[in-house]
């Protein structure tokens, strides 16, 4: 196989499900492309890079799997959300790596990500400012799935503790507490977040006249 960034790329997402991030180093990728490291770094400087071409990778794949906009600009982002978590889903943390990158396709992200919103007539910057809302929560919600569940199915034990102090509080609060720790359900936490996120970005993008 000829060696470039994106073949780089596909061998590091390949051992991200092996060893997780946190010990994903260019030298393992060499083995793992039975290259010598310093071949690497003809196309790849440093880790930071290498995570911008997992992430562009990743997104190019998610992009991949999304069906023909709709017409309806909520259900279009709400198809994004779920298409992307479910990328990041994928790999192990996925999230990690995707969060804080630069992607080097300057096609990605391409404009039908955007075109729903464009042909709904909102301002650009508002359209901006709320899809940037969005992908924050899509990254941050599922840094924390991936937290819980570093492997899908496989709780973190830390999570099922409930803590001494419930036996002394309110009924109510315990009610709180009880939902708050997240040890199943994530679809439907994700879905709930989603339907939160999507709320103010209605209010948002279409203001009370006069604000």
């Amino acid at each position: 196989m000829a060696l470039n960034k994106d073949g780089i790329a596909e061998a590091g997402l390949r051992l991200l499900n092996q060893v997780g991030l946190d010990d994903l180093t260019l030298q393992l990728i060499a083995r793992e492309l039975n290259v010598k490291a310093p071949s690497l770094y003809w196309y790849i400087n440093s880790k930071h890079e290498l995570l911008d071409e997992m992430a562009t990778r990743m997104l190019r794949e998610a992009a991949g799997n999304l069906p023909a906009p709709t017409g309806d600009w909520e259900e279009w982002l709400s198809t994004i959300a779920w298409t992307i978590r479910r990328t990041l889903l994928r790999y192990r943390d996925g999230a990690r790596v995707y969060a804080g990158t630069c992607f080097t396709d300057p096609s990605l992200p391409d404009q039908r990500m955007f075109q729903p919103l464009l042909d709904a007539g909102f301002d650009p910057r508002r359209i901006a400012r709320a899809w940037f809302t969005l992908f924050a929560f899509i990254i941050g919600f599922t840094i924390e799935e991936q937290g819980i569940f570093p492997e899908p199915g496989h709780l973190d034990m830390r999570y099922a503790r409930t803590g001494a102090r419930e036996a002394l509080a309110s009924e109510a609060f315990r009610a709180v507490i009880a939902e708050w720790v997240p040890a199943n359900d994530m679809d439907a936490r994700f879905a709930d977040g989603l339907a939160i996120v999507l709320g103010g970005t209605r209010s948002y993008l279409m203001p009370t006249p006069g604000i």
